[in-house]
C-alpha cells in the first residue's frame, strides 16, 4: 500500500509588499483576432496590495470591444509567473481567499461584472475558475480554443451555480484540486465540497491567475447593453499550494 506524502502548504504569495511582486506576477496578455498582443488591462483600474491581499478596482469598466472577446471580458487580470507541475500520482491543490464586490451589476447575472480565481493550461485549454458577483458565487470548466492546440470542436464551457450564499464583499476561502491519476477536479468553498468534475485531457501543470471580467455575449448584446457603468473591486489572499505526492 502506497503512502501519502505531503508537502507543507508553500506560500506563493502573501502579498505584504506594498508592490505587487513582479517576479511572481505580470498582467495577462494573449494574441487577439487581429493577430496583436493584447494586455488584460483596465485603463481605469487602481491596485492596492499589502497586509496580505491584493485588491484591485476598477469601477467603471473601460476595456471594451465589440467583436473580439480578448478584447473585451477580462477588464484586468493577473497570472502567475510560475507554472505549478501536477505530480504524476497525488493532488495538486491550490487555496486563496477571494472577496468581490460589484458596482452597478444586473443582479443575478453571472456574466455583467464579476471576480475570479483562475487556473489555466495554455498547453492543453484548460480553464478552471471560483468566480463570484455581489450575489452568487459559481465554479466556470472550459476548454478553450487555441491554435495548434486545440480545434472548435474541442471548445465546451459550463458554469454551474453553487450552493454557497454571499453578499456584496463577503470574503469565502477557495480552494482547487486536480488528481492527474484520474483528471479530477474538486472546488471547495470555505472548506465544504461545493462541486466536482472530470476533465477530458490529463494537465501537466496550471498558471494561476486573479482577475475582473463582465463578459456578456457580444453577438447578443450591443455595447449600451454590455456596458452600462458597472465596475468591481477584488480582493485576493494569501495564495498557499500543497502537493500530496502518492
Amino acid at each position: 500500500m502506497r503512502s501519502a506524502l505531503q508537502t507543507s502548504p508553500w506560500t506563493y504569495d502573501d502579498f505584504t509588499g506594498g508592490e505587487i511582486d513582479p517576479a511572481r506576477w505580470r498582467i495577462m496578455s494573449i494574441a487577439g483576432a487581429d493577430g496583436e498582443t493584447h494586455q488584460y488591462r483596465d485603463r481605469n483600474a487602481r491596485v492596492r496590495t499589502g497586509n496580505g491581499s491584493l485588491e484591485l478596482t476598477v469601477n467603471p469598466f473601460t476595456r471594451f470591444h465589440d467583436t473580439d472577446p480578448r478584447q473585451n471580458n477580462a477588464k484586468q487580470m493577473y497570472r502567475s509567473v510560475h507554472r505549478f507541475a501536477v505530480p504524476d500520482a497525488g493532488l495538486l491543490t491550490f487555496e486563496v481567499d477571494m472577496a468581490v464586490r460589484t458596482y452597478e451589476q444586473i443582479p443575478y447575472n453571472l456574466l455583467d461584472a464579476f471576480g475570479t480565481v483562475n487556473l489555466f493550461d495554455l498547453e492543453t485549454g484548460v480553464v478552471l475558475n471560483a468566480a463570484a458577483t455581489n450575489d452568487t458565487v459559481y465554479a466556470v470548466v472550459e476548454r478553450l480554443v487555441l491554435p495548434g492546440v486545440t480545434r472548435p470542436a474541442d471548445h465546451y464551457l459550463h458554469r454551474v451555480v453553487l450552493d454557497v450564499p454571499t453578499e456584496p464583499g463577503h470574503e469565502h476561502g477557495y480552494a482547487i484540486s486536480y488528481r492527474a491519476e484520474t483528471s479530477h477536479v474538486e472546488f471547495h468553498v470555505d472548506g465544504r465540497l461545493a462541486y466536482w468534475t472530470r476533465l477530458p485531457v490529463p494537465v501537466r501543470g496550471f498558471t494561476a491567475g486573479m482577475a475582473l471580467f463582465s463578459a456578456r455575449d457580444l453577438s447578443r448584446y450591443a455595447r449600451a447593453q454590455r456596458e452600462h457603468g458597472q465596475g468591481a473591486t477584488g480582493r485576493w489572499g494569501p495564495w498557499r499550494v500543497t502537493t500530496d505526492v502518492t
